[in-house]
């Protein structure tokens, strides 16, 4: 790496901040702008969730209490769910209490490439307002729809402040069904201990991975007929809905129907001896401060929005 970016001088009050941290506030490895794809904590898992929160958020999070995992939430504000609305401001903030991370994914969704410069912004803007007002944070982490990552898209992300975050195992299934959702996993960033950096235009930090499609391959072959009550749920809850017309994320990731995965990957990867974290610490920002632009106090709740269209 090269030598560490200091971060602007904006004050950040810690007074609410749920994770534990000590000492002065170290610099960031990261300039905005740049596209991170895989872990370079050795021995790292970080499995993140896109889109939700959503209508399993609940039992995922009793899960992964129960493993004392922590991982990274992207989180929309309208999309299958307004993040204003009562249920889903709780299960934010209980996920952020939880001292999970949370980072941002686009107010709608849209495709960026579809979108002008302004209407980007306002993707990120309307997310900034509601993590602020909510939880009394700005994320610097962000994931954009579909991973399109142009250049005029990272422009954009690094004039605001961000570092875009993808990753490097995409879908893995099994041998016998392309198309069941429930035997896929995706978004998990792996790093196994002989993986090398590689720098590309001095924009995007791409990390060689070893052995990561094998293990995932053993892994949806021990788990691909495990059930269990969480997942009969998940199946319930995709039930009736094409498989066709959900999006890539939402199939494998999402926050509303992707969550029993997660019960597969955690217990298969902890047997493994690998250690899951969240995706900032996997990238090597250890200290959750990072993890954020801004660290306020949120807004009364009472004072808060239930809509998203007000």
């Amino acid at each position: 790496f090269a030598a560490p970016i200091r971060q602007s001088t904006v004050h950040k009050n810690l007074s609410r901040f749920p994770y534990p941290v000590t000492g002065p506030e170290p610099s960031s490895l990261y300039r905005p702008g740049q596209v991170l794809d895989s872990c370079v904590q050795s021995n790292s898992y970080a499995i993140s969730f896109d889109d939700g929160p959503g209508q399993l958020t609940d039992e995922l999070l009793d899960f992964l209490d129960e493993q004392r995992v922590k991982v990274t939430f992207f989180m929309n504000g309208d999309n299958w769910n307004c993040i204003y609305n009562p249920e889903s401001r709780r299960l934010l903030k209980r996920a952020f209490n939880s001292q999970h991370q949370i980072a941002a994914h686009p107010w709608s969704h849209r495709d960026f490439e579809l979108l002008t410069d302004d209407e980007i912004r306002q993707e990120m803007k309307k997310m900034e307002d509601a993590f602020r007002r909510i939880l009394g944070v700005v994320p610097r982490y962000m994931r954009p729809p579909y991973g399109d990552h142009s250049k005029r898209v990272r422009k954009i992300m690094e004039e605001m402040g961000y570092i875009m975050i993808l990753w490097d195992v995409d879908e893995v299934e099994n041998d016998e069904c392309d198309t069941n959702p429930s035997t896929k996993i995706d978004h998990i960033e792996y790093k196994h201990d002989d993986s090398q950096e590689e720098e590309k235009d001095g924009q995007e930090v791409k990390f060689q991975v070893d052995n990561s499609q094998k293990i995932l391959a053993s892994f949806s072959h021990k788990y691909q007929t495990k059930s269990s009550s969480f997942s009969s749920k998940w199946a319930e809850a995709v039930r009736g809905v094409p498989f066709t017309t959900l999006d890539r994320d939402a199939m494998v990731m999402g926050g509303i129907y992707q969550e029993a995965t997660s019960v597969w990957a955690v217990e298969y990867v902890q047997s493994l001896g690998i250690d899951i974290m969240p995706v900032g610490a996997c990238v090597g920002e250890l200290d959750p401060r990072l993890w954020y632009k801004e660290i306020v106090k949120p807004t009364d709740e009472a004072d808060l929005p239930t809509s998203c269209h007000v």
